[in-house]
């Protein structure tokens, strides 16, 4: 795999740490820089409520309603979209389940729909590092 290799972040109390990533996210001019789990167990990609709201979005003006579960099971969830960049690569579009609570009690999370399908991730949890490339050669960087 042609990729960029990222190794994983110390969070106590996992002592391996976990795959996280510095995502840029932007939105009708606006950009946030943010962490994300890269989280290959997780159905959807989360956008914690606050990062939602630096990047404009309204949560009163939102229409499609998401069911989440797990953890989340039960918060309030809508369909949201932003530019998602991870350099090297060129940017993609990437699909959110914007979750209605604090981002101290959620972290993003990079899951199945739709990271998954626009990157190729290769896990090497016994050397705490992992693999990101383009799933389609359109997303890199010339």
């Amino acid at each position: 795999m042609i990729g960029k290799q990222f190794s994983y972040t110390a969070i106590p109390p996992f002592a391996g740490g976990m795959p996280i990533i510095i995502i840029r996210l932007s939105r009708s001019g606006r950009e946030i820089s943010i962490p994300a789990i890269v989280d290959s167990g997780a159905a959807l990609n989360i956008l914690p409520y606050d990062y939602g709201l630096q990047l404009g979005f309204i949560w009163e003006e939102q229409r499609l309603m998401l069911p989440v579960g797990g953890l989340l099971l039960g918060a309030e969830a809508y369909a949201v979209s932003a530019q998602t960049a991870i350099d090297p690569f060129l940017p993609v579009n990437l699909a959110f389940a914007w979750i209605n609570k604090s981002s101290c009690e959620v972290r993003a999370l990079l899951g199945q729909v739709n990271f998954f399908q626009c990157f190729r991730v290769a896990f090497e949890g016994y050397k705490n590092t992992f693999e990101i490339a383009p799933a389609k050669t359109q997303y890199l960087a010339k």
